[in-house]
């Protein structure tokens, strides 16, 4: 009945794609930088919460989540929803009571049922995001590839938006965390319904059943991975540092909780949204390379201005420049990078595959965010912050060096898994 209310137009499909992508980014920032400033404001060190950044370990395995989401067929869920849906739709559910108890910790009294909580969150959004990655390629054709990307960008930003300055928002009128995490827990309503009235994709199901290692062989002899490992490792390397470690730094230098909510979660998340569709606009006027050019430098210089907010300490002016560069730098660079792994990926694994190149970039996520933490107990703010600055030119370097490969059109990296799909190659 709801289906019939869904229009099963191909243009219509992505606005599904954006309600899921609002579910998919909603949990992220409450395990993360939300928790920062809850942590922060509780009084627990800064070494402490990088070290929690690992709660976020699960986006690092996706690898190993990969298989399970493409082959499983869920019991009972399977027979209502298919293979894609019935995976979302079990994940949202999770992700619902595990905010809900997450919300009802105190990490003052206990840190670790807060972390647990935090980590069961983390498994369930990384399963969330598998199944809608998987579920995004495998819904539209290639030539809306980056328009798909860039409806799962705007609305992942504006439920991070929502889970960013809305949570702040909520903890500042309620006087409470739990109030507020259990209000915006509330929103994961929002992708449960997109998932009951989304349309499975039309697969066919028996090229899927193959081995996990034939998958991951493919990717390895298809693709140039030693190119593309060390990349996709080092290209966010500065944005996700800056989103551990951003809340106790405006913190410390005096900004209230008030104040981060209005300019760092809400412009910061517009200015983010705004990239997002900056970053669709240029998908359609320049290559590959010339946009992954753009966006790191735009992390870099991202860097350099926290550098320079450091110096100047609380200035609410500038610190609507810096959030700004910083928020539309990541925007712009999420879609970029989405489009890019995206092209990497085969039809026939699709869930396996963006598993495997996108736990590379969580994987140093997680682990440069633990480290971040030590740093920022050990360094002086602007020491960190150059430090965060330098750690761009990995991927500027394989950009500048690595041409042949960047410049690669997406229907130059298409047609070749297509026509091998067709021909049961894979």
């Amino acid at each position: 009945m709801l289906q019939k209310l869904w229009p099963r137009d191909r243009d219509l499909k992505i606005y599904s794609i954006f309600f899921l992508g609002f579910a998919s980014g909603l949990p992220f920032l409450l395990i993360l930088s939300t928790l920062s400033v809850w942590l922060a404001e509780a009084g627990i060190s800064k070494t402490m919460i990088g070290l929690l950044a690992w709660v976020s370990v699960p986006y690092s395995f996706k690898f190993l989540l990969g298989p399970l989401v493409d082959h499983y067929k869920l019991p009972f869920l399977y027979k209502l929803f298919g293979l894609r849906r019935s995976w979302i739709l079990l994940a949202q559910l999770t992700l619902w009571s595990a905010l809900l108890c997450l919300g009802n910790t105190n990490p003052l009294e206990n840190l670790w049922l807060t972390a647990l909580f935090a980590l069961i969150v983390g498994i369930s959004s990384a399963v969330q995001d598998i199944a809608i990655e998987a579920y995004r390629i495998e819904i539209l054709p290639a030539n809306k590839v980056g328009l798909g990307a860039s409806y799962l960008v705007l609305g992942y930003r504006i439920g991070m938006l929502c889970a960013g300055a809305g949570t702040i928002f909520c903890a500042a009128y309620f006087n409470s965390w739990s109030l507020a995490y259990s209000c915006i827990s509330a929103l994961m309503l929002v992708g449960i319904i997109a998932t009951f009235v989304s349309v499975e994709p039309q697969i066919h199901r028996s090229l899927v059943h193959r081995g996990v290692w034939r998958a991951v062989k493919s990717f390895v002899q298809q693709r140039d991975w030693q190119i593309i490992i060390p990349f996709i490792m080092s290209y966010k390397i500065a944005d996700t540092v800056l989103n551990v470690m951003s809340m106790p730094f405006l913190i410390e230098i005096g900004f209230t909780k008030l104040e981060i909510a209005y300019v760092a979660k809400t412009f910061g998340i517009a200015a983010m949204i705004i990239g997002g569709f900056a970053g669709g606009l240029l998908l359609s006027k320049q290559s590959m390379r010339q946009n992954l050019l753009i966006c790191v430098g735009l992390q870099a210089l991202a860097s350099f201005l926290f550098v320079v907010q450091a110096h100047v300490g609380h200035n609410l002016s500038f610190l609507f420049l810096a959030m700004g560069v910083e928020n539309f730098a990541c925007g712009l660079s999420q879609v970029a990078l989405i489009a890019y792994m995206s092209q990497l990926c085969s039809l026939h694994s699709t869930g396996m595959h963006y598993a495997i190149i996108s736990s590379f970039a969580s994987f140093v996520r997680v682990g440069f965010s633990a480290l971040a933490g030590w740093m920022a107990d050990h360094f002086a703010w602007s020491q960190f912050y150059s430090i965060v600055c330098v750690s761009c030119m990995p991927s500027l370097l394989l950009l500048i060096f690595c041409v042949k490969h960047f410049a690669r059109t997406s229907h130059e990296m298409a047609v070749p898994q297509q026509a091998n799909l067709i021909k049961g190659e894979i």
